[in-house]
């Protein structure tokens, strides 16, 4: 059994929906970028992000994810990811879906 908040919790959500679908999971252009306040700092070293999710950038930690290649058709695709995340929205100072840069993935 997966974790109920988190990380690993988004992930498998993501992943379990797209076998059902037999598609690919992940949208390969965009990702959802989450910039959240430092004050919760303790909050998110129990979320396990990789580092290659979480950075501290401008005095904020911001972490970026993959999105479920149908995110757009998705009711309220943000707040799904939230909860899935195990984040509060007063912990976030922005939250976007931003062009994809990553070569990998």
């Amino acid at each position: 059994m997966f974790p109920t908040k988190g990380f690993k919790a988004y992930r498998q959500h993501w992943e379990d929906q797209a076998s059902f679908m037999d598609k690919a999971p992940w949208d390969k252009d965009k990702i959802l970028k989450l910039t959240i306040s430092t004050d919760f700092d303790d909050n998110l070293k129990e979320l396990q992000f990789s580092n290659h999710s979480l950075k501290r950038e401008n005095g904020k930690n911001t972490v970026r994810l993959k999105v479920p290649y149908n995110y757009f058709e998705l009711d309220d695709f943000e707040s799904k990811s939230l909860d899935l995340l195990g984040i509060q929205e007063n912990w976030l100072t922005d939250i976007s879906l931003d062009n994809s840069h990553c070569s990998h993935c």
